[in-house]
């Protein structure tokens, strides 16, 4: 007899593959909960939980699967809650000046770049190579918090910067960036220009993106509410709807600000090294 389950996880397997090498023409590293929504969005999964396990337990398994046995690599994917702290130096100061010299990049936003503020880090983790790009600067909320945006978040704004939020489209009021506006325009002592990026009711209906209910832990009852999910908007339409407001903001072209980089490492490697010209 044929083992229906593993029929099915080498199905998934399989629709892993396709969409990863999607992922790859379009040059976009993505995470397993992008995977796992736009799957969820063409229909080919579902949200409801089976049995114990998780509705998205099979989609892990099948790529662990994938990775490991070498079709997929492990660095097409981005995990957000893990990470490494390398404290270690150099031989020497100029070692160091040199090897940190081609990272080096100049601010065109003349001190005052935009902070982009997202719901959920897996949306911060496939955007950062953009905002990377943009030499702006980005977090997750993770939710709803406190500390972080006190201690992490307004010690870096001044009132007049301008943010951009990323959420979820909550059809009974955004919430968690209402709370998240509110206590850093208080803590900074002045409004900032803030800019809802995604979701908005337009791109929920451009888009036809699938209304969920969600329940909220803060509540006995969960407060069953309906939302549309920033993950079910394509990872590829997400990046180009921020590089597109990214873009819009720069007070010069990003490539005149690299040239004069260029420029300018030239010059300090020369000297590091003890070239003349």
């Amino acid at each position: 007899m044929l083992d229906t389950t593993t029929t099915k996880i080498g199905a998934l397997r399989d629709l892993l593959f396709a969409l990863l090498q999607e992922h790859e023409r379009d040059r976009a590293t993505t995470s397993a909960r992008f995977l796992y929504y736009e799957l969820v969005q063409r229909g080919q999964l579902s949200k409801e939980r089976t049995g114990a396990r998780r509705p998205d337990q099979n989609l892990h398994d099948a790529l662990t699967d994938i990775r490991e046995d070498g079709r997929v690599p492990w660095d097409w994917i981005v995990d957000e809650t893990r990470s490494v702290d390398d404290c270690t130096g150099y031989a020497s100061v100029q070692e160091g000046v040199l090897r940190t010299l081609p990272h080096i990049k100049l601010d065109p936003w003349q001190g005052r770049a935009p902070m982009i503020l997202t719901e959920a880090r897996s949306v911060a983790g496939v955007l950062r190579d953009t905002v990377d790009d943009c030499r702006a600067r980005i977090a997750s909320t993770n939710g709803q918090c406190g500390g972080f945006l006190r201690t992490g978040i307004a010690p870096l704004l001044r009132p007049g910067d301008r943010v951009g939020y990323l959420g979820d489209w909550d059809l009974c009021g955004n919430q968690i960036e209402e709370n998240t506006r509110r206590v850093l325009e208080r803590e900074i002592g002045g409004p900032l220009r803030w800019e809802r990026i995604a979701l908005t009711q337009e791109q929920v209906t451009e888009y036809s993106l699938p209304v969920i209910v969600k329940h909220d832990r803060r509540y006995k009852d969960g407060r069953p509410h309906e939302a549309v999910e920033t993950e079910a908007l394509k990872q590829t339409v997400l990046v180009d709807i921020l590089r597109a407001w990214l873009d819009a903001l720069l007070p010069d072209p990003l490539e005149d600000v690299q040239e004069r980089e260029e420029r300018q490492r030239a010059v300090i490697e020369r000297l590091l090294r003890g070239r003349r010209r």
